[in-house]
C-alpha cells in the first residue's frame, strides 16, 4: 500500500468517525440544523424533510396535534391600512369589484399551537382576474424565497413581524392588482405560510400550506337623476328621481329619503361613510312624501321614486337642488349611507306679464310748455295667467308737472290677450323749458294668487313753443327794382334757430308769371322767349329770380331767400324778398305765401307756409336798370318807325354827297362833260 492510498482511506475514515458527529453536535446545540416539516392543504397530511429541500412534496396527513397558525378570515381594506401592531386585527371591511387595481386583502390567521410565533411570510397564490403588485411584485424579494415557487404559483407575498402567543390572531397585507376580467364572486386559494417557532430547538423554520377563502364582492355605486328638468314656478308640479345602481354589487334594503330642495348646499358632514346636505335657502316645497323604501337594487339596475313640488315666487329662473340620503347594505353586508343630489331648474315668469307701453309717434314724447298735451298708455295680458285688481297709477317726477286728467286706473279682470289703452293730459311750466324729465306708471296686480308689481319709467323732454305771424307785407320799389316787405313775429315761448324765409308757390306769383309771358309777347312776338318764360314757372323762386333779355336768354340769377337768424319771442324782424315783374300786375290785393324753416331747442329743423295778402298799387314809369337800352323801354312799332327814318336821313346824305362830286367835275373843264353824267347815272341805276 502506498503512502498516498493510506492518506486517502485514514482521511475517510476521519470524516466519517469524527469530523460528522462533531457537526451534528453543534448544530443540535446551535438549533440550526433542524428537520423542516410541512404541513399539508389537507387536515391529517404531513411529510418530514431535509434542511435542503424545505418545500418537499406534501404527502403526509396533518394530524390532530397540528401546531401552528390557520386562516381564519380574508377580505379587502383601504390601502392605508397597517398591520404594524397587532390589535389592528379587525379593520374596515371595503367594497372591491371588477377593475378596481391596485388594492389590498388582508388575511387574518391564529397561532393555534402551544408555541409562540416570531415572525411570518406568506405566499398567496392569485387566481386568474388578479395579479401581485406593489412589494409583491418585486423579483428581488421573490429571489429570497425561491423555494416557494415550487408550491406557490403567481404569488403575492406578506410578511408580519412580531411575536405572536398561542392562541392570538395577526393579520397578513397582500398588495394585489384587481384587473377588470376578474368576476364577482368566490375564489378559494392557497396561501404558503413561512414561520419561526419561539423556542424550538433544532427546527430552522415551518412551513403550512393552508386555505385561503379569496372573495371579490363587487362595488355598489349610486347616483341619482331626474326625469323632469324644467318646472313652472307657483304651481304644483310632480317630479321623477331615478335612482341608479352603476356598481357590480347589489344595494339591499335601500332607503331613500329627501333631505332637502334649495338651490344652495350649505356645509356638510360625513358619518359612517354617508354625508348630509343642507341647503342656506329653501325656495321650493315638497308637498309630496319624503321617504322611499325601495328594497334591493341590482347591480345596473335602477329604481324610481316620485314627489309633488311647489316653487315659489322667488325660485323663478333659478336653478333647484334635490338632495338625497340613501341608506343600504354594501357587498359586504354592512349598512351604509351616501348623499345624493339631482338639479331641476325652475323656468321664469312670462317676461312682462303685464306689458306697459307708452303710444306715441316716438319711442319718448315731447311736452311743449305752456299747454296741455296728450299722454297715452297701454295695459296689455302678455301672459297665460289672468290677471285681476289691477291698479295704475302715474306719477310725475318733477313738481313743474301736472296731470291734469287721470292719474289712478282701476282694471278689475284682464284676461290673456287683452289690451286696454288709459289716455291723460300733462301740463308743463315753462321753466322746465328744454329740460328733461319723467313719468313713472306703475302697475299692481294679482296673479295666480301672488300680489306683482311691474313699472314703466317714461323719459320725455320739455320743449317750448315755436308760433310764427306775418305783419305789414307790402310791395316796394326803387331804382328800378321791386320787393315783397313785411314783418315775421314769433308768437310762442321759445327761440326758434337758424331761421330763413322765401317765396312759396302763390296766387301772386302765378300772376306776375302771366303777366310777364304776355307782356313779353306782345313786345317781342318771339315763340322762343315765351317758352322760356314758361320754363321758369312753378317754384318759390317765381319770376323774382330770373331776368330776361330781348331775345328770351337768362341775364343772371337773383336769391330770394333771406336768412333771418334766431327768432325770439315777441320780437318782430323784418324782411325783404326781391321779385321782378311785380310792377306789370293790375292794381289790387293778392294772396301771397312764404316758406320758412327753422330749428327747435333740439336742433330739429321744421317747415312752415305763411299766408298773407299785400296790396298792389299803379306803379310809375321806372328808369333805366344797369346794363338795360331804351330799346327795351319801347314797343316795336315805335321802334320800327325810329329804324325807317334813321335808314331814310343815311340815304340823304349819300345822295347830297354824290351831287356836290359832279358839281366839282364840271368846274375842272377836262372833263367830258357827257361821260360824267353817264358814269353818274349808271352808278345810281347800280345803287
Amino acid at each position: 500500500m502506498s503512502l498516498t492510498n493510506f492518506t486517502s482511506n485514514v482521511g475517510k475514515k476521519f470524516v466519517m468517525k469524527v469530523i460528522i458527529p462533531i457537526l451534528a453536535i453543534i448544530l443540535v446545540s446551535s438549533n440550526v440544523a433542524p428537520t423542516l416539516t410541512v404541513y399539508a392543504l389537507n387536515p391529517g397530511q404531513t411529510t418530514t424533510v431535509s434542511p435542503s429541500d424545505c418545500f418537499a412534496p406534501l404527502t403526509t396527513l396533518l394530524g390532530p396535534t397540528y401546531q401552528g397558525p390557520v386562516v381564519l378570515d380574508a377580505y379587502w381594506v383601504d390601502q392605508g391600512t397597517s398591520s404594524t401592531s397587532t390589535t389592528d386585527n379587525n379593520p374596515v371591511k371595503k367594497e372591491v369589484g371588477p377593475g378596481e387595481g391596485p388594492s389590498v386583502l388582508a388575511v387574518v390567521f391564529n397561532n393555534r399551537g402551544t408555541i409562540a410565533i416570531q415572525s411570518f411570510t406568506g405566499f398567496l397564490n392569485l387566481p386568474n382576474g388578479f395579479e401581485p403588485t406593489g412589494a409583491s411584485n418585486n423579483p428581488q424579494l421573490l429571489q429570497q424565497y425561491n423555494q416557494a415557487s415550487r408550491v406557490a404559483v403567481n404569488p403575492a407575498v406578506g410578511s408580519y413581524y412580531g411575536t405572536v402567543n398561542p392562541g392570538d390572531s395577526f393579520t397578513v397585507f397582500f398588495d394585489i392588482n384587481v384587473l377588470p376580467t376578474a368576476k364577482v364572486g368566490n375564489y378559494p386559494t392557497t396561501v404558503v405560510g413561512n414561520y419561526y417557532q419561539q423556542g424550538v430547538i433544532g427546527q430552522m423554520c415551518t412551513s403550512a400550506l393552508l386555505n385561503v377563502p379569496l372573495v371579490l364582492p363587487g362595488k355598489v355605486v349610486l347616483d341619482a337623476s331626474s326625469d323632469k328638468s324644467v318646472i313652472e314656478p307657483q304651481q304644483q308640479s310632480s317630479i321623477t328621481i331615478t335612482i341608479k345602481n352603476k356598481g357590480s354589487a347589489p344595494a339591499t334594503g335601500v332607503v331613500a329619503t329627501i333631505t332637502n330642495l334649495g338651490n344652495t348646499r350649505g356645509g356638510g358632514s360625513s358619518s359612517n361613510g354617508g354625508i348630509t346636505i343642507s341647503s342656506s335657502t329653501t325656495q321650493i316645497v315638497n308637498l309630496g312624501a319624503n321617504t322611499f323604501n325601495l328594497g334591493t337594487i341590482p347591480a345596473g339596475g335602477e329604481t324610481h321614486i316620485s314627489t309633488t313640488v311647489y316653487p315659489g315666487t322667488s325660485a323663478s329662473g333659478t336653478t333647484q337642488e334635490v338632495d338625497l340620503t340613501v341608506t343600504y347594505q354594501n357587498a359586504w353586508g354592512k349598512l351604509s349611507s351616501i348623499g345624493l343630489v339631482s338639479g331641476i331648474v325652475v323656468s321664469p315668469n312670462p317676461p312682462q306679464s303685464l306689458n306697459l307701453s307708452y303710444l306715441g309717434n316716438s319711442t319718448s314724447p315731447l311736452i311743449t310748455a305752456g299747454k296741455l298735451d296728450d299722454l297715452d298708455f297701454a295695459v296689455e295680458n302678455n301672459s297665460t295667467n289672468e290677471m285681476s285688481n289691477i291698479i295704475v297709477s302715474l306719477v310725475p317726477q318733477s313738481t313743474s308737472v301736472s296731470i291734469v286728467g287721470a292719474s289712478t286706473w282701476t282694471i278689475a279682470v284682464m284676461h290673456p290677450g287683452d289690451r286696454q289703452v288709459l289716455a291723460t293730459k300733462v301740463f308743463a311750466a315753462n321753466s322746465l323749458i328744454n329740460t328733461p324729465t319723467a313719468f313713472t306708471l306703475t302697475a299692481n296686480y294679482v296673479s295666480k294668487g301672488q300680489t306683482q308689481t311691474n313699472s314703466l319709467t317714461l323719459g320725455t323732454f320739455v320743449v317750448g313753443d315755436i308760433k310764427l305771424q306775418l305783419y305789414s307785407i307790402t310791395v316796394n320799389s326803387a331804382g328800378g327794382s321791386s320787393s315783397l316787405s313785411g314783418n315775421l313775429l314769433n308768437q310762442g315761448s321759445t327761440t326758434g334757430l337758424f331761421t330763413t324765409i322765401d317765396l312759396a308757390p302763390s296766387p301772386l306769383l302765378t300772376a306776375v308769371r302771366e303777366a310777364r309771358i304776355t307782356n313779353m309777347t306782345n313786345n317781342h312776338n318771339g315763340s322762343q322767349s315765351v317758352q322760356f318764360a314758361q320754363a321758369q314757372e312753378g317754384g318759390g323762386q317765381g319770376f323774382g329770380g330770373q331776368g330776361f333779355t330781348r331775345q328770351g336768354g337768362p341775364r343772371g340769377n337773383v336769391q330770394t331767400q333771406q336768412f333771418i337768424g334766431d327768432l325770439t319771442p315777441d320780437s318782430p324782424i323784418p324782411f325783404s324778398i326781391p321779385i321782378r315783374g311785380i310792377n306789370l300786375l293790375k292794381p289790387g290785393m293778392y294772396p301771397v305765401s312764404f316758406k320758412v324753416v327753422y330749428a327747435d331747442d333740439l336742433k330739429n329743423f321744421h317747415t312752415v307756409i305763411l299766408n298773407g295778402t299785400v296790396a298792389v298799387a299803379s306803379s310809375a314809369p321806372t328808369q333805366l336798370r344797369q346794363n338795360q337800352s331804351i330799346f327795351d323801354q319801347m314797343p316795336l312799332p315805335v321802334i320800327f318807325g325810329v329804324g325807317v327814318a334813321i335808314a331814310a336821313g343815311i340815304a340823304f346824305i349819300i345822295k347830297k354827297r354824290r351831287s356836290k362830286k359832279k358839281l366839282k367835275m364840271l368846274t375842272q373843264g377836262n372833263t367830258d362833260i357827257v361821260s360824267i353824267f353817264d358814269d353818274v347815272n349808271k352808278k345810281e341805276h347800280e345803287s
